[in-house]
């Protein structure tokens, strides 16, 4: 549609800045395959003697207006009538080709009151843009509409600067402030005393909230009337027009809030209207210790204010003049008891109303004369202060009374009243008659921000972590100035990673509280538990993002402290839907990268891992410092024992001298900050529970190395859990021959581990893989289980099997996730048996699933992070397979032979097997291992192996012959012989073979019983003599039975081509 079509103009409501085109136009648009978001549509009309010229968007829809003659356009009317034009219009349109994009575009409200509603939404100021808006130009008037509201802004310039421009989603929109003029307000005298001299016209100054708490005492001193004082810096207290009695208003400002709906607005309406009464009346006292744009506060007044760290608090000189008091009406706020000591007190209700107010008043007096001599006091009406006391602190809520009689005098009533303020001397003050209201309930208060200080550990071992952490985030926070003039962009946020129970949280929120109380940086700290939004909708959770980035944007500079990241928001995971954890992080890094490029924001996150966070975080930029929080050395693990003994109960804090920490740290390998916590607390119960037993004297009770050797049994650190280690009873006397290959093996994995200060200070890199190689049967494996058990490190085997996988990428995954485990249970041996099958020759294997493991495992091995505290031991026959690459150092540093054993090496390994077995005394290991020319390890346990089973079926056959015997003994029939009576009436009976048969299993019963019996004494007498006697016992015979059977299990044909 190059040609211009004429068209009718019909105003319809939309709130946009869009138009809906007739039929046939939409027709011929979609079937051009172009989409509605790049169309742009040139109108034209004449107009006195101009041609008039508008550019427009299309909303995608077919108008449903006709006529009779020609198509007809639909447009809002508010739209239509900002560009010029009128209902019924006849225009010229056509669409336009190659539309250029806005990168920029600068515009200005059309009055203050479209600039209010701008700058009430300007966070959201874009993406109105983007909703209701496609093409801007030159001059033109835009109307928009914000949370219902109509808004009128003028293009004043577009870059780059063309005729027209497309609006994107890089588009940034600049619009130009503007500032209320004066209003002349009228002086009116009032019975509350409103000066005739108002200073209205007075500026208002808004300054940052600094807690008292925050600066020292040197720099700061304490003042007893500081519930009515308050600190500014001297080029602030220039700024600030005060009144002769250098009174000023202070009133918090609040936040303008998103008005989505009438029941949001009325809310926030409500809060400001509930806001407005926290106001006081103090005296600004100059200091110039105090931060430039910052007031200090002390806590009775912003308990007065209800206000939160670093808010925004408004200065205002004071519009009404000091009334003069007839009383001071003090109101209890908190309820107490009033005679704690005496729970069982009873009295009447008149009575203990009059106790009550006796102590509010003593109290109230006991503050009075704390006060210095010729100090002025400032009093709202209804402050709140907190007052000492016998029964403890008390909350009281202050009320002035008046002469004139017509204000509410603050006796009775809900807690609302009039704004009004005194000055006295404390003379004046002590002379004031005070009486007693009612008590009253307090109005609700938001619940302030928790301190982070109230739930911080004493963290210890990590000093160079956090001083790195607080110099990145001060560098984010800083020097936004300089950055806007050089035009670089701000820096991104912080990552820490670290394991469960690795103290991450702890040292973020150590961090974060240190910049909140640096006075370089005042940084409002705001801290997110991503735990508790895992199960809320997506659409909570964006407006709950929004929601906390719009607080620190108030609150700026701030630090947003993601705690659990990867619990809100974690990596994809195969065959599961990730679309939920897809839409979060895309929320997350809209909302996080706008209002951080706005304002002085700065992301703080937390996370078991890079990996374990979507990667649409990580790739984007968002987190540009990733700090990884590693295990604990053996020196910070002394530190933080010695940090949680001296910080835990007294009986712990007691033994710190009686302990040895530095050896308990040295067994403490692989633990984690929460391990060595938990292990404290079951040194303290294996230590009670001792006591207990003993039941010796209480007061020289402290905890020993015992102790600590009781609680580290059957103690599974974090990082071990769920790990299978692989456990071993073979120790170097169980193996023979091999010397110097057992040699290394203690150079290489047992002496860093157990003199780990002395080779913390060699300055050559150490050895962190082997090789053993050699004929099969030497012992490579044996060596490997030897190592499992005597060298002190955890022990994990591998298969190759479980490694190998067809999919592509999933083999690789295999090989990260043992290398994972194996830094998690670090000190650790990686133990590969059979490497060839793993780890062959790169190009021979047509799948490539083997090239894909050798180069992961050569990354892994020796890439650019290393291996710390892991070491690989590989076992193989065939070195000649093994890729070159995993030969070399860095690698596998070291291959050790494990070759034929010798006619020395055939002894000793004859005497190692032969422990665990009984031989006769006669048994000549020389002569046997002259005859094993050629045997190897295994060929020589074989022999013995079979020896010892020829010993075990000669003893079961003479234990079976003895038993015949003994059988054929037993086993004669039995003869039954039946003694009659004498008596002559008496018969003789025959018994049946039924009867004889139950009369055998009596009898029987009966003989087994004394057996029974008998044997038990003699094995209580003569156990071991009877236990030797049926033992099997090898001999020469046996071994010679054994060698005729046995041959070697490599031939010398092997030999000679696996030697080659």
């Amino acid at each position: 549609m190059s040609q211009a079509a004429q068209v009718s103009v019909a105003f319809v409501s939309s709130n946009n800045c869009f138009i809906s085109l007739p039929l046939v136009v939409t027709n011929f648009i979609y079937g051009q395959h172009q989409l509605p978001q790049n169309v742009i549509l040139e109108l034209s009309w004449q107009e006195a003697k101009n041609l008039r010229r508008a550019y427009v968007g299309w909303s995608g829809d077919a108008s449903k207006q006709h006529s009779t003659h020609v198509d007809t356009i639909e447009i809002d009317p508010q739209f239509g009538s900002s560009i010029g034009l009128h209902d019924g219009q006849k225009v010229s349109m056509k669409i336009c080709e190659n539309s250029p994009e806005a990168s920029l575009v600068y515009a200005e409200p059309c009055s203050i009151e479209d600039w209010e509603i701008v700058d009430r939404r300007a966070n959201y100021l874009e993406n109105y843009f983007i909703q209701q808006l496609r093409v801007v130009y030159p001059n033109q008037i835009v109307t928009l509409w914000i949370n219902s509201n109509l808004t009128r802004l003028k293009i004043v310039e577009i870059d780059p600067k063309t005729q027209f421009a497309k609006l994107c989603a890089n588009t940034e929109v600049s619009v130009k402030s503007m500032a209320r003029p004066t209003e002349n307000f009228q002086s009116k005298s009032t019975e509350n005393g409103i000066s005739n001299n108002s200073i209205f016209n007075s500026p208002i100054y808004c300054l940052r909230l600094l807690p008292k708490e925050y600066l020292s005492t040197e720099l700061l001193p304490s003042c007893p009337n500081e519930f009515c004082s308050v600190y500014v810096h001297s080029k602030d207290f220039v700024n600030i027009r005060l009144s002769n009695n250098k009174v000023v208003r202070l009133s918090k400002v609040q936040p303008q809030q998103p008005l989505h709906n009438k029941e949001n607005e009325d809310k926030t309406e409500m809060d400001n209207k509930s806001s407005s009464q926290n106001t006081i009346y103090v005296k600004v006292v100059e200091n110039s210790n105090v931060i430039p744009g910052h007031v200090v506060l002390c806590g009775p007044i912003r308990d007065c204010l209800d206000a939160e760290n670093f808010a925004i608090i408004k200065l205002a000189p004071s519009q009404i003049n000091p009334v003069t008091l007839s009383n001071i009406i003090l109101r209890n706020t908190s309820p107490f008891q009033i005679n704690p000591s005496k729970p069982h007190h009873t009295s009447s209700p008149a009575t203990d109303k009059s106790v009550s107010s006796t102590i509010l008043i003593n109290s109230f007096k006991a503050f009075v004369e704390n006060l210095p001599d010729n100090s002025e006091v400032v009093l709202t009406n209804g402050m709140k202060l907190s007052l000492s006391s016998a029964n403890g602190n008390l909350n009281i809520a202050i009320f002035l009374g008046v002469k004139t009689g017509n204000q509410n005098d603050g006796r009775h009533g809900k807690f609302d009243f009039p704004e009004m303020f005194t000055i006295l001397t404390k003379s004046k003050l002590q002379n004031m008659k005070t009486e007693v209201g009612d008590n009253i309930p307090m109005p609700d208060q938001k619940l302030l921000k928790q301190p982070i200080q109230d739930c911080l550990p004493k963290l210890a071992g990590v000093s160079n972590l956090t001083k790195k952490l607080e110099g990145y985030l001060r560098s984010c926070l800083g020097k936004v100035s300089l950055r806007s003039a050089l035009r670089v962009p701000a820096l991104g946020g912080l990552l820490l990673c670290g394991g469960h129970g690795s103290g991450k949280t702890s040292i973020a929120k150590t961090v974060v509280y240190s910049l909140e109380r640096d006075l370089q940086t005042l940084a409002y700290c705001l801290v997110v538990r991503c735990t508790e939004l895992t199960e809320e909708r997506v659409s909570s959770v964006k407006d709950k993002l929004q929601q906390w980035f719009d607080d620190a944007a108030w609150h700026a500079p701030s630090i947003i402290l993601f705690d659990d990241l990867d619990r809100l928001i974690p990596a994809e995971v195969e065959h599961t839907d990730s679309f939920r954890f897809r839409q979060l992080a895309e929320c997350f890094f809209q909302i996080a990268a706008k209002m951080c490029k706005r304002h002085r924001i700065t992301i703080f996150a937390t996370a078991q891992q890079q990996a374990s966070i979507y990667t649409y975080l990580t790739t984007s930029h968002l987190f540009c410092e990733i700090a990884q929080l590693n295990p604990p050395t053996k020196t910070e693990r002394h530190e933080i024992i010695e940090a949680i003994m001296s910080s835990g109960p007294t009986l712990a804090q007691n033994s710190v001298s009686n302990i040895d920490l530095l050896s308990v740290a040295s067994e403490c390998e692989g633990y984690l900050a929460a391990d060595l916590k938990a292990l404290v607390e079951r040194t303290i119960h294996e230590g009670v529970s001792r006591q207990l037993h003993s039941g010796n004297d209480e007061s020289q009770f402290l905890l020993t190395q015992e102790d600590f050797r009781k609680a580290q049994e059957e103690f599974v650190p974090i990082s071990l859990r769920g790990v299978k280690l692989h456990t071993s009873k073979v120790s170097w006397t169980d193996i023979g021959g091999l010397v110097e290959t057992r040699k290394v093996l203690l150079e290489t994995l047992e002496w860093p581990t157990k003199y780990a200060s002395i080779f913390a200070n060699c300055p050559l890199r150490l050895r962190s893989g082997l090789l053993l190689y050699g004929y099969p049967g030497c012992g490579k494996t044996l060596l490997a289980s030897a190592v499992a058990k005597e060298c002190g490190l955890n022990f994990i085997s591998v298969k190759g099997p479980e490694l190998l996988n067809k999919y592509i990428g999933a083999s690789e995954k295999s090989v990260r996730d043992l290398f994972e485990r194996a830094q998690a249970a670090k000190p650790c041996v990686l133990f590969f048996d059979e490497f060839d099958a793993i780890a062959p020759k790169r190009g021979h294997d047509s799948t490539g699933v083997t090239d894909r493991v050798v180069n992961q495992m050569l990354t892994q091995m020796d890439g650019a992070e290393g291996l710390d505290g892991v070491y690989v031991l590989a076992a193989t026959s065939r070195p000649d397979l093994i890729d070159p690459a995993l030969l070399r150092p860095g690698r596998l540093d070291k291959s050790l032979l494990c070759d034929m054993p010798i006619l020395q090496e055939r002894i000793e390994i004859l005497k190692a097997l032969s422990r665990k077995m009984e031989l006769k005394d006669d048994v000549d290991f020389s002569y046997y291992a002259k005859k094993c020319e050629g045997f190897s390890g295994a060929d020589l346990q074989a022999l013995l192996y079979n020896a010892h089973l020829e010993a075990i079926h000669e003893a079961i056959d003479s234990d079976k012959s003895l038993e015949n015997s003994k059988s054929n003994a037993d086993g004669n029939d039995m003869q039954f012989i039946s003694f009659n009576s004498k008596s002559a009436q008496s018969t003789s009976k025959t018994l049946t073979a039924a009867e004889k048969g139950q009369i055998s299993q009596r009898l029987a019963l009966i003989k087994k019983g004394f057996t029974l019996k008998k044997t038990s004494k003699a094995e209580n007498e003569s156990g071991d003599e009877i236990k030797k006697k049926r033992s099997a016992i090898i001999t020469n015979e046996h071994i010679q039975t054994s060698l005729k059977i046995t041959r070697p299990s490599i031939t010398p044909e092997e030999r000679a081509r696996l030697a080659a």
